[in-house]
């Protein structure tokens, strides 16, 4: 009873401090989903370094998960989009949406928040430009050739835009709202739960013990722990707010934010439709190089 207790306590603590910045972060992300059209992107993002740049920016913009993006990316390429730009929007959606870097900063600091908005920059331009490349060797990764015929299955678990189909009825700002708050806010309870739990389960400096909070071994357990892992939009955010908790340092926590939100298992395996099977396995170890990178990165400035 004590341990309930001690949850119960924990779990509406943590809902009332960030309840505020997540009905904030909806808002925001339901009037960009109402008013920022996707034939922006099928017009302005055909190819190339300039439109690798803005599929970062446009994917910062959009809300939606890892596997929401998957429908859109697949519309990019059938009109004609290179991969650097298809695999430049994949990476920065699911990074750095609207509502996830709100409720990062609630939770973690402007700090982390901001990070977070550069890392999905320079992440979805690194791996553009990698792409880009190996897109001459289109034979060597496997690649598919687009069909316009074929529409990018939906994951469950998150809201795809326009459904299955594809097909956009006018959106309006009160219905999208209130389905960001029904997606989003059953993932991010639950991420809130699952982090009160490890808050009044495990030990106060218990991963810093055995892991140490910024050592090479945490940062490894950090990134191992994080790509695996599926989370929806949110999910994350609560997780690594209880990992420092406990006594994980600034840089592998960062490492497991940014690896916990590109490499769901279902995005994967959606991804091999666009990028081919050898493509793939170039995309999974890029996001483990720049997690670990970018968690580097952020621990040695935060340090």
């Amino acid at each position: 009873m004590n341990w309930l207790h001690a949850f119960v306590l924990e779990f509406f603590r943590l809902t009332w401090e960030v309840l505020p910045w997540f009905l904030a972060g909806a808002a925001f992300g339901a009037a960009l989903d109402v008013w920022l059209k996707p034939e922006f992107a099928l017009k302005h993002l055909r190819g190339g370094w300039l439109s690798m740049a803005k599929a970062s920016l446009l994917g910062m913009l959009m809300p939606g998960c890892a596997c929401a993006t998957m429908p859109m990316a697949e519309g990019l390429r059938r009109k004609g989009a290179d991969l650097g730009t298809v695999t430049s929007f994949l990476l920065a959606s699911p990074l750095a949406s609207p509502q996830t870097l709100i409720l990062t900063w609630a939770l973690l600091g402007w700090p982390f928040a901001a990070a977070r908005a550069l890392a999905g920059l320079a992440g979805g331009m690194a791996i553009g430009a990698v792409f880009f490349n190996l897109e001459k060797k289109a034979a060597w990764l496997g690649i598919p050739a687009p069909a316009a015929g074929n529409k990018a299955p939906c994951c469950s678990g998150c809201a795809c835009p326009g459904g299955e189909e594809g097909k956009e009825a006018p959106k309006k700002f009160w219905p999208v709202f209130a389905d960001i708050i029904k997606e989003l806010g059953k993932y991010f309870a639950i991420g809130m739960a699952i982090a009160s739990a490890l808050v009044v389960s495990v030990p106060q400096g218990f991963i810093a013990g055995y892991l140490g909070s910024s050592g090479p071994l945490a940062y490894l357990a950090a990134a191992l722990a994080g790509v695996p892992l599926y989370v929806c939009e949110g999910e994350e955010i609560p997780l690594t707010l209880s990992f420092m908790k406990l006594g994980l340092g600034p840089g592998p926590a960062f490492t497991f934010l940014l690896g916990s939100v590109g490499t769901c298992i279902p995005t994967m395996i959606m991804s091999q439709r666009l990028i081919g099977r050898r493509g793939l396995l170039v995309y999974a170890a890029f996001w483990l190089v720049f997690a670990l990178s970018a968690g580097l990165l952020f621990g040695a400035v935060s340090g």
